[in-house]
């Protein structure tokens, strides 16, 4: 992460050397929603609000930031079983068997990316890579339950008293994207902008995206 941090600098620095005072010559400000999915079965919405500026013709450096919501599929059977003395102080031992169907994410990414236009007309194509922080809150969806009751110890079967994997889930995350997509300029300071990239996340799932918006 900090070798691509660095790199996108780097890129910056050299753009501006070369180009002195015409970089930052320009503002443009993009609006996009769209999905992200990490199989056809995964589909979930994306919400992008981004700030981009003119390094020189080709080159545009981005900040954004937005709303993802993604899902990551995933199987695993639980089984546990607790006891309970509430029945007539009678020791009661209960035992739960559910399925973790998937892991839902909340994610506010904030990224610093490089863009790249091949050419600077009314269809302009680009390339782009981005350094992404992700804020993320996690939760795992379960199927409902099944409950059986003992009265005890050893009547809970034996797969009830098994050692279970704890679920830790991320707080944060830090990840590259790497996208290509297109700009349609409808006014000269109006572009229909089409895009689709591939979040690689050093925590959660990787996933691609499909997004179309405005720049002003």
């Amino acid at each position: 992460m900090k070798r691509i941090l660095f790199i996108l600098s780097f890129i910056s620095f050299n753009v501006l050397v070369a180009q002195g005072n015409k970089a930052f010559s320009r503002f443009n400000i993009g609006f996009y929603c769209g999905i992200n999915f990490y199989n056809p079965n995964s589909i979930r919405g994306d919400l992008l609000g981004e700030i981009n500026t003119s390094l020189i013709s080709s080159f545009k450096l981005r900040l954004s930031t937005g709303y993802f919501k993604e899902i990551q599929p995933y199987s695993y059977t639980v089984m546990r079983y607790y006891e309970n003395n509430s029945i007539d102080t009678i020791p009661v031992f209960f035992a739960t068997k559910y399925n973790l169907i998937s892991k839902n994410y909340d994610v506010f990414p904030f990224t610093l990316g490089i863009q790249y236009n091949f050419i600077c007309d009314i269809l302009s194509p680009y390339i782009m890579i981005d350094a992404v922080y992700n804020i993320i809150n996690a939760s795992i969806k379960t199927s409902p339950p099944e409950t059986w009751s003992y009265s005890s110890i050893d009547e809970v079967p034996d797969e009830f008293k098994r050692e279970h994997r704890s679920e830790k889930l991320p707080g944060h995350s830090y990840g590259i994207i790497l996208g290509v997509g297109t700009l349609y300029y409808i006014l000269p300071q109006l572009s229909l902008n089409i895009r689709y990239f591939f979040k690689y996340d050093s925590e959660i799932v990787n996933t691609h995206h499909i997004i179309i918006g405005i720049n002003l």
